[in-house]
């Protein structure tokens, strides 16, 4: 009990909860906060999405289009092809880097190559992280709770949500079990922006109908919290369902990358360019790793295709999440 108080402690200090004794992940990585009543959620927005065809390979290489579903957790994933794309951003929000609120830059924008690769189309939801659970490969979430919600993770209410109060080393243990990793943050960038290094997921403009968000859940007119943008609505107090939001989908069809949850990476934090061979793709450390994504309690900003938040490995939060990638 006084460990977890002390850990309690060290938590406010940082503004996250965090609590874990670090292990050494095993998976190898390629080179390349209110007391106010809150509202009940809203039906959720609809909208047509981009959907990636299923392409039956006529190689052994997979294409762009092509999708395959995990014997393991039943995920969908999609092939990002190999090839370069537009990594960071030039505008005026990039440079910031106010590490004591755990952003980072997002400069220069450096074209990146990749070799291909596969990424989970939704982010990892309640019902999946359970069976990784009770196969006793994963550790429970830290909170059975959402912000808004008493019973969360097992409520099979919210089985299609997205799992929360995981630290990075649980995300690791979730994608080694199901035959899969983390993402690098590169990785990720290319399946949220796509070639054309687009600003949101689903292209250049923010919102056009303020009444009508289908495209990302994020601190709307719902949101508990004091940076709640009243005239924005998008259905939800907290998280959604994964794919709520199909007119929000990545140019490769990948949904839920900007909203929603925040989601770790393998990647140490450190400054552009990115190069996977200086270290920051070291498993082994224990270091400040890059989240994604952009989350439900937070404002437009954090929904761009580049933001770059951290924290160290062993925190967990009420919005952080993951999916997982492969190259296999």
């Amino acid at each position: 009990m006084k460990k977890h108080a002390w850990m309690l402690l060290l938590v406010l200090a940082w503004m996250l909860p965090a609590a874990c004794i670090p292990r050494t992940p095993e998976a190898a990585v390629p080179g390349v906060a209110s007391s106010t009543p809150r509202p009940a959620d809203a039906p959720r927005p609809t909208g047509a999405a981009p959907q990636p065809s299923v392409v039956t390979p006529t190689s052994s290489v997979p294409q762009l289009g092509e999708m395959r579903v995990s014997g393991t957790d039943l995920m969908e994933q999609v092939y990002i092809p190999a090839g370069g794309f537009l990594m960071g951003s030039n505008d005026g929000d990039a440079a910031r880097e106010t590490t004591d609120m755990h952003d980072h830059s997002e400069i220069p924008l450096p074209t990146v190559f990749l070799d291909g690769f596969w990424i989970d189309r939704f982010e990892v939801n309640n019902g999946q992280y359970a069976s990784c659970v009770d196969s006793g490969a994963c550790q429970p979430p830290y909170a059975s709770s959402s912000d808004t919600r008493p019973q969360y993770y097992d409520n099979p209410e919210f089985a299609d949500y997205p799992v929360i109060w995981v630290n990075w080393y649980m995300a690791q243990d979730y994608c080694q079990w199901a035959d899969r990793r983390l993402p690098t943050e590169a990785e990720w960038e290319k399946a949220a922006r796509g070639t054309e290094g687009y600003r949101y997921p689903w292209g250049n403009d923010f919102l056009t109908d303020p009444l009508a968000n289908d495209r990302a859940n994020w601190c709307d007119v719902h949101c508990p919290r004091e940076i709640a943008s009243s005239g924005w609505y998008d259905g939800y107090a907290d998280t959604a369902p994964v794919g709520s939001y199909p007119a929000g989908a990545s140019p490769y069809g990948v949904m839920d990358m900007a909203g929603n949850v925040w989601e770790w990476t393998t990647t140490i934090v450190s400054l552009y360019p990115y190069d996977p061979g200086d270290g920051r793709e070291d498993l082994a450390v224990e270091a400040d790793r890059i989240w994604r994504s952009g989350p439900w309690n937070n404002g437009i900003w954090y929904l761009r295709t580049t933001v770059r938040h951290f924290s160290p490995q062993w925190y967990w939060f009420v919005n952080l999440g993951f999916r997982c990638a492969s190259t296999k």
